[in-house]
């Protein structure tokens, strides 16, 4: 039997948020961009958990935020690298899986 894979790429976000004056930082919303290419901004309910994170694929460090949203729980991620930003993991085809991540030259 194959084996099933899930193809995820990272989408940057335009985050809203909140630096509290001891640094913690609490997310408020972010813009997404819809299938129909409208750009809406979604809230954010809760923040449930931050850990400390490593993405493979990429090498960046940073947090993932397990957050509340619209009764769903999503997992969205922060970079500590340079440049910093946030970004959500996208599921999408192997096709633009592999273009997404092509090396180049290849």
């Amino acid at each position: 039997m194959g084996q099933l894979h899930e193809y995820n790429i990272r989408i940057p976000l335009r985050m809203t948020q909140l630096t509290e004056k001891n640094g913690c930082v609490m997310s408020l919303s972010f813009d997404w961009k819809g299938h129909d290419g409208r750009v809406i901004n979604v809230k954010i309910d809760s923040v449930i958990s931050v850990i400390p994170c490593a993405e493979q694929k990429s090498g960046s460090v940073g947090d993932r935020y397990e957050c509340e949203i619209e009764g769903r729980r999503e997992y969205l991620f922060y970079s500590k690298l340079q440049p910093r930003k946030w970004f959500k993991l996208q599921q999408v085809s192997e096709e633009i899986y592999n273009d997404y991540y092509k090396l180049p030259g290849g």
